[in-house]
């Protein structure tokens, strides 16, 4: 199994499942960016395990390429629903700070239903 997995079109899920590689994360980031290349809407649904961490180089290059994808994420994204196990981690993951530095909406969503019911939701409301 991939560190990264990604699957589904237009509710793309993304399943971190152990720590990734600095190779891992910057795929990840190709494939996100083959995402964007549709310039179609879609919604992510992401679950992550624990321990699957990256790298500060890793987390550098999100942060870049997060940046640089900014518009475009902000208009064809329509949103992200973080699969959390507490509140806690809903509130670390997906918190304020994180709710304003991104241009589409987060919840954080305690089962894969309630994600994935919300990922639609959003999806439609944004394709209407």
């Amino acid at each position: 199994m991939k560190s990264i997995q990604m699957v589904g079109w237009p509710i793309v899920t993304v399943s971190f499942n152990r720590p990734a590689s600095d190779d891992d994360a910057r795929q990840w980031l190709l494939d996100l960016s083959e995402l964007l290349l549709r310039e179609q809407s879609f919604s992510l649904i992401i679950q992550a395990k624990p321990n699957s961490e990256f790298s500060p180089e890793a987390r550098r290059q999100m942060g870049l390429w997060f940046k640089e994808n900014r518009k475009k994420l902000g208009a064809f994204c329509c949103g992200i629903a973080r699969i959390v196990l507490s509140e806690e981690e809903g509130d670390r993951v997906v918190s304020d700070n994180m709710k304003k530095a991104m241009p589409f909406p987060m919840v954080s969503c305690f089962d894969f239903s309630q994600a994935r019911d919300w990922a639609i939701e959003r999806y439609n409301q944004a394709t209407v």
